[in-house]
């Protein structure tokens, strides 16, 4: 409204005012307007009754007689904050209109808005088209219009021929829109489908049912357009809101007659205007005003008649109720009784299904990247298929691309809030082996060749310094396996000494029992006696010091030496044969130092770290490729052409494991890698 059409409306109030006697103002139209009687009506002390729906937000502290009834910025901020909460989106674009009307839920709902654009009711649809391709060209697809329905037309329309109103995208509409869609034109409706809307609810009755019969009797007599016969929420809660007036001013002629012919003159603007003392008693006598309405119980609050409960709908071949909201429980399922009246409310964590752009189902992410398909490179073939694995069809020359490495992957990008496409690259040559090591693989992410590795890549600190890792998914470290001890076999207890060492000590345990019984002979009669018992009892001397049960008395000191030495020597050997045999039935314990052992390893593992933390010393190596690999060399053993050990990446050995549980074991391990991690640029 124009500087001059302020001054037309405030002389036109002023001389109103001066010829007529008023008690109240009813506003049916212009948003301009209300300010302007607002201010008019606190200083004349009458009542003013905005029936307009999109009139700027006022204070009911700032303009104590003026008396709205709209729209409440504050709960659409909470419904749109729960619409969004219960479809897990994390931030939605606000496309609102420019003017006093839709700029307050800015201010409401700014943590809901990851950005927005505003557009004037005189943008042309060539600005329409240009601020919506900004939107395209940016990753949010989750959408709230905030406008007067006339501009939301040209909006949905220019965004469907875009294709904009297709899969992916979520259009949100708010009261200003969704409370008059039955008024807009056909083709508009048909670029909504998809669409979800929230308006405040009216209750079903039967005094709401013959006020619409009425309603559409008469628009039938007065207009033929059949779309516009049908009355909104602001036609119902005008209804109510005249009703109010109309008994406020009953009671306030009962019971106040006294004041009804009081009237004050005032000097406003060189005019002297007739102002009714009855304005505040009138005032409040519709602030109190209390009664079960078209709309529901009606009451103010601060001057508002506000909704208490919105309706979300989902248009699709018209609307659907696909839920409700109210501050008390957030978002309802609510369901009516057959013999009442009142609504029950059982909370419901989910609304019910909708129809999104494009006819789907499927919940829309909210994020997308609009095309962009992401070039993931992936190593071929390892050996180890069940980390990843690369095959072709020879026929359709298709590539897949399967492995733990690429379900972790895929179940990670499924768990996004945002649609990602992207295209598997086997980093390969032309014979189908990997082109390089994995650095070079690594490398083609900094030189850009490709947009992430997926696969059996190691986090490594070196590597930092061209590209970043993800968090690691699997085990950490490097370990040993080595071959299982057959632990069935019966000579298993002659295993903890070898064959030299078991001779040496049955010599010395009878060259123990001989130099024993030739001191002692002469001088004990313990050790005299028929051959026979002479060599009984140097077998049995020996045997009994084995197990310090001895109980012959030794007279010479000289004997007595000689059994000291070889009781410390038979507690050696005891000690050594049960701590050896101990370990043998729990965990191998072995030492791969000797030069005669080979130790195989994975193609491309780094080795020269891994070979000093286990303790390994001058190792010959041999590389591998599979678990097969693994089993055949380890089975042959380091005399035969294979080797002693496999020293790996712990998820390598798993594998390896998994596959051959009751032959090999890991023996040792040591956290000196960083576990698999996806690549992606710094």
């Amino acid at each position: 409204m124009t500087q001059s059409s302020h001054i037309h409306l405030r002389c036109a109030a002023l001389v109103l005012l001066e010829n007529f006697k008023l008690d109240a103002i009813i506003v049916a139209e212009n948003s301009a307007a209300v300010k302007i009687l607002a201010e008019l009506g606190s200083r004349v002390k009458i009542p003013i009754i905005s029936l307009f729906a999109a009139v700027p937000s006022l204070s009911f502290s700032e303009y104590p007689y003026l008396i709205q009834i709209g729209q409440d910025e504050s709960s659409q901020a909470k419904v749109i904050a729960a619409i969004a909460e219960a479809f897990s989106w994390r931030s939605v674009t606000l496309i609102y209109e420019d003017n006093d009307p839709a700029r307050p839920i800015l201010s409401n709902a700014n943590t809901c808005f990851d950005q927005h654009v505003a557009l004037l009711a005189s943008s042309t649809d060539e600005e329409i088209v240009e601020q919506l391709r900004n939107l395209m060209s940016l990753q949010t697809t989750v959408l709230l219009v905030h406008m007067s329905p006339t501009l939301a037309s040209r909006l949905f329309l220019n965004a469907r021929r875009l294709g904009m109103m297709s899969q992916g995208y979520a259009w949100i509409t708010t009261d200003m829109i969704t409370n008059f869609m039955n008024s807009m034109d056909s083709s508009v409706i048909e670029s909504m489908q998809g669409v979800v809307g929230f308006k405040p609810h009216i209750p079903a009755s039967k005094e709401l049912r013959k006020l619409a019969i009425r309603w559409r009797s008469k628009n039938l007599n007065e207009n033929q357009n059949l779309e516009e016969m049908e009355i909104n929420v602001y036609g119902i809660w005008s209804y109510d809101m005249v009703w109010a007036v109309a008994t406020a001013a009953e009671r306030v002629m009962t019971r106040y007659p006294h004041i009804l012919h009081q009237v004050t003159r005032m000097n406003m603007n060189f005019t002297t205007i007739r102002s009714s003392q009855s304005g505040l008693v009138f005032m409040d006598e519709i602030l109190q005003s209390r009664f079960k309405g078209i709309s529901g119980g009606f009451q103010l609050t601060n001057g508002r008649l506000i909704p208490k409960e919105f309706e979300i709908v989902n248009v699709f071949k018209g609307e659907r109720i696909i839920g409700y909201w109210n501050p008390g429980n957030g978002i309802t399922s609510l369901m009516k009784q057959e013999n009442h009246n009142e609504m029950n409310s059982t909370s419901s964590s989910k609304l019910e299904s909708v129809i999104w752009p494009g006819g789907t189902m499927n919940i829309p992410r909210g994020w997308s990247l609009h095309g962009k398909r992401l070039r993931i490179g992936v190593p071929a073939n390892n050996g180890f298929r069940e980390i990843i694995s690369v095959t072709r069809d020879p026929r359709t020359n298709e590539t897949t691309v399967t492995g733990y490495c690429v379900d972790v992957f895929k179940e990670a990008v499924q768990s996004l809030g945002y649609e990602v496409h992207y295209d598997f690259i086997p980093f390969e040559d032309a014979s189908g082996k990997i082109a390089g090591t994995y650095d070079d693989l690594i490398l083609q992410v900094y030189y850009k060749n490709y947009d992430a590795v997926v696969g059996d890549t190691t986090i490594l600190a070196r590597r930092f310094q061209y590209v970043d890792f993800t968090m690691p998914f699997t085990d950490i470290g490097i370990g040993t396996v080595v071959p299982k001890i057959n632990k069935k076999s019966i000579w298993i207890f002659l295993m903890p000494l070898s064959g030299d060492l078991w001779i040496t000590t049955a010599a010395f345990f009878i060259l123990t029992g001989l130099v024993v019984w030739f001191i002692e002979r002469p001088i004990n009669e313990e050790f005299q006696g028929s051959p026979c018992e002479q060599i009984g009892m140097i077998f049995w001397y020996s045997f009994s010091t084995l197990v310090f049960a001895h109980k012959e008395k030794l007279l010479s000191n000289l004997s007595k030496f000689v059994v000291i030495i070889w009781v410390f020597v038979v507690l050696i050997i005891t000690s050594s044969y049960t701590a050896t045999l101990a370990s043998m039935l729990t965990v191998q314990q072995i030492e791969l130092n000797s030069k005669q052992d080979y130790v195989g390893y994975h193609y491309g593992f780094v080795l020269s770290r891994a070979v000093s933390n286990l303790n390994f010393k001058n190792p010959r190596l041999k590389p591998y490729n599979s678990p097969e690999e693994y089993a055949d060399a380890l089975g042959r053993g380091s005399n035969n052409g294979g080797v002693s050990a496999i020293i790996d990446e712990i998820p390598y050995l798993k594998v390896f494991l998994a596959k051959y549980p009751s032959d090999y074991t890991i023996i040792k391990s040591m956290t000196t890698s960083g576990g698999f991690g996806f690549v992606r640029l710094l």
